[in-house]
Formats: C-alpha cells, sequence, structure tokens
C-alpha cells in the first residue's frame, strides 16, 4: 500500500511528465488515473481556473443572453416606449416557443443583463468622497494610505508596487467596479470601491492575467518587468490570497508582494501576499506603525 508521500511523489513525477508533453508512454490504467491526478493537481497549485472560470461564466452569460434576443432589443433605443424586456419576451415566444407566462421572468433577466452591459462609467467619480467617508483613505486592495507620498512603500521604493516612480499618479484615488461594467457590473454605489490606481490599472478588466502576459515577464528580474505588468501581478495575487498577509495572517496594514521561491519566474503562482512589516520595511511615519 503506498504511503501518502508517495502518492504526492508519484504525482510530483507525473506533472513532469505533463510539461514536457506526451503523457507517459504504455501508460495502464491506473497510470492514466494518477496522470488526470497530477493534471488536477497542478491546475490547483497554479490557480489556472480561477481566471478561465470568471471569463467563462462572463462570456457564457452574455452569449445567452445576445442568443435568446431579438436585434432590436441587441441594440435597443431607449426612446423606444415598448421595454426591452418586452421585446425579448415576445421573441422567447415567438422564436423559440417559449411558454408566454414563465418565460417573462427570464425576458426580465435577460433585459437587466443587457442593460448592465449597456451601462456606462459616466457619473462614477462623483461618488468618491461619499467612498472615502464609507470606507477610509486607503486602499481597498492593498490597504495602502491613498494619495500618501509619505506612504511607506514610496520611501522604502518598494520594486513590487512601483508607486516612486509616479506618486501623485500610482497613488490616486480610483472609483472601481468591484464587478466591471464589462462583466455586467452596475454603478449603483454598493458596486462601487476606492482602489488605487496601481491596483485598478492591474485588475484592468477583471478577468485576470493571461499565460501570454506571464510567460513574457516570467524570466524577468521585477525591475525589469513593465509598470503593467508589476501592476496586474500586485493585484491579482492580493486579490488571490484573500487581501490578507500569508505570513502574519493581519489584515490591517498596507500589503505588497513577494516570491514564494526566491530566483524562481516572476509569475503569480510564485507570489504571496506580503505586510509591510512581514517584508521588511520599516514604518516612515506614525500612521503606517
Amino acid at each position: 500500500m503506498k504511503t501518502s508521500t508517495a502518492v504526492l511523489d508519484g504525482l510530483d513525477v507525473l506533472m513532469a511528465h505533463l510539461v514536457v508533453g506526451g503523457g507517459v508512454e504504455g501508460a495502464s490504467t491506473r497510470e492514466v488515473f494518477y496522470e488526470e491526478a497530477a493534471y488536477n493537481r497542478a491546475s490547483e497549485l497554479l490557480r489556472t481556473t480561477e481566471d478561465s472560470g470568471q471569463r467563462g461564466r462572463f462570456e457564457l452569460r452574455l452569449r445567452l443572453a445576445l442568443h435568446l434576443s431579438p436585434r432590436a432589443a441587441i441594440v435597443y433605443d431607449r426612446r423606444n416606449v415598448t421595454p426591452r424586456w418586452r421585446l425579448i419576451h415576445a421573441h422567447l415566444v415567438d422564436g423559440f416557443g417559449y411558454p408566454t407566462e414563465s418565460s417573462e421572468s427570464l425576458a426580465r433577466s435577460i433585459a437587466r443583463t443587457l442593460d448592465n452591459w449597456d451601462e456606462k462609467r459616466e457619473g462614477v467619480t462623483a461618488h468618491k468622497n461619499l467612498l472615502l467617508r464609507r470606507d477610509g483613505n486607503r486602499c481597498r486592495n492593498c490597504l495602502a494610505i491613498l494619495e500618501d507620498k509619505a506612504n511607506i512603500t514610496v520611501v522604502a521604493k518598494d520594486p513590487f508596487k512601483p508607486y516612486y516612480l509616479a506618486p501623485d499618479e500610482l497613488l490616486r484615488a480610483e472609483v472601481d467596479h468591484m464587478e466591471a461594467v464589462s462583466t455586467f457590473g452596475t454603478n449603483d454605489r454598493s458596486n462601487l470601491q476606492l482602489l488605487c490606481r496601481l491596483c485598478n490599472s492591474g485588475k484592468g478588466d477583471g478577468l485576470g492575467l493571461s499565460v501570454r502576459q506571464e510567460a513574457e515577464f516570467a524570466g524577468c528580474e521585477i525591475e525589469g518587468a513593465s509598470i503593467s505588468y508589476r501592476s496586474s501581478l500586485v493585484y491579482w495575487v492580493i486579490e488571490r490570497d484573500g487581501r490578507k498577509c500569508g505570513l502574519c495572517d493581519l489584515a490591517d496594514r498596507e500589503l505588497t508582494i513577494r516570491p514564494v521561491v526566491n530566483g524562481g519566474g516572476l509569475v503569480r503562482s510564485n507570489m504571496r501576499t506580503t505586510c509591510v512589516v512581514c517584508a521588511g520595511l520599516k514604518p516612515s511615519t506614525a500612521s503606517e506603525a
């Protein structure tokens, strides 16, 4: 009977086969089973399903909404006296044979999806002062003090959070949609938060980092990676780790990121969230103590 350690060692060997490709030659049913387990373990360790799952749900919702809507509802003119959902409802009944009564709820849901897709960002900056009162003057993701050039990561010139290159810009408070407008988020105040520009830029469209981005900069020293890539690493590692330090488990200090294995690739799976204290950065002001 194999021990759990032996099984894990076997999975590590099989994961190596996955990297070089081709699987295990002449594999038995048991070996195929373990190869699949190795694939699943590798996916879990590298968290490869996070972005694809989020992107997949977003695309599925949009594709279904577009598929089940008539053209007049897709390019809906808000001056139309007929509500959008009624156009969709008629299309569901006439075009797809849906029951008249039970399809009304579906039509309304599809209309909301298309409304959210159409919604623009105009006007959200007007909520900035209210959000400052509601949430304080810290970035909701990395907890940096917003618009403070005496910020500890600025003074220490933290290369992973390169605020010091343009503190007036990168520490600026920006209104962000928690669920992006591009993935059906609304302008409702409950869907708004304040992020520093660095994190907001790193979040992008809310669909994560692509493997192409990671492959482009994986072999770089941190100072050689673009600010755009560094901001994406910072946002998505901290977001993945639940916005708390992976060493002391605290979530009340500014957060940055550091490699898990020094000398390893500059990729998200080799990064962990670290508070400024555990990262060895010294507080420069009483506000950061």
